[in-house]
């Protein structure tokens, strides 16, 4: 009886967050379409029209598609991210929405739970459409939209786990730009999304696998272009995800918990 009032807390929290979204859906379609559309048109057909293919992982494939495949990733990242640290403070700390909902029969851990699991949903969703798009430019096989899911969804999760922390441990809005700065966009220029990992040295190849953007899009272009698959992808992005997880209920609880 517990569990189903867990999830009935949870899945109205969810529900919540999805009426006030379908209110901006128009902004959201036109933007998570607008971002893919450029990087294809600066690195698909402008970088690859001068490097044309290139090889990673044991595997040929055309600089575009692999560049496409990467902002799979990508997109998890900032979509995930973003929504849980800006859009989390702010419901936080200028609407106090989870204080609201807290008050009312659900609990914090469910408010948790549900702003976890929409700005996975969000994320999952954006990536969803980018693999669509994918296949309309004939990067990626009809089926790759369904396929990215089981990975594109956890992944998103872990980056949300990130962000909601970030929002935890952030006095003002404005110190979200250090791990922005710091950790985000590092992630997003040396772990495999413009090149692969193997081209950097050594050491950074080995911190680049230990940060959990590598495992998504080694796992996503397996998904999507047939690459080997890596499979310790796999227990470093289940590790990752567990850790944020649990790492940004706590901050949250200790934020919100006086």
């Amino acid at each position: 009886m517990k569990l189903y009032e867990a999830m009935w807390g949870v899945r109205c929290v969810w529900l919540r967050y999805f009426d006030v979204f379908r209110k901006s859906l128009g902004y959201y379609l036109v933007t998570t379409f607008a971002e893919p559309f450029l990087y294809l048109l600066a690195f698909g057909f402008g970088v690859g029209s001068l490097i044309g293919s290139l090889e990673s992982n044991g595997a040929e494939v055309s600089y575009r598609s692999f560049v496409f495949s990467g902002i799979l990733g990508q997109t998890l990242l900032f979509q995930g991210f973003y929504e849980a640290s800006y859009g989390g403070f702010v419901r936080m700390y200028y609407q106090r929405i989870f204080q609201a909902m807290a008050v009312t029969p659900i609990t914090l851990s469910e408010v948790l739970w549900g702003e976890l699991l929409w700005d996975a949903s969000k994320a999952t969703l954006a990536a969803v459409i980018i693999a669509a798009i994918g296949v309309a430019t004939r990067d990626f096989p009809l089926y790759a939209p369904l396929v990215v899911i089981p990975v594109a969804f956890p992944a998103a999760l872990l980056f949300a786990g990130l962000g909601l922390a970030v929002a935890a441990r952030s006095r003002t809005i404005e110190e979200i730009s250090y791990p922005q700065y710091l950790l985000v966009f590092p992630m997003f220029l040396f772990c495999g999304v413009f090149f692969p990992v193997e081209r950097l040295p050594a050491a950074l190849q080995w911190l680049a696998w230990a940060l959990p953007l590598t495992p998504v899009n080694s796992l996503m272009r397996t998904l999507t272009l047939g690459f080997p698959f890596q499979w310790w992808s796999v227990p470093i992005l289940a590790a990752w995800l567990v850790l944020l997880v649990a790492w940004s209920r706590r901050a949250m609880f200790g934020r919100l918990v006086k």
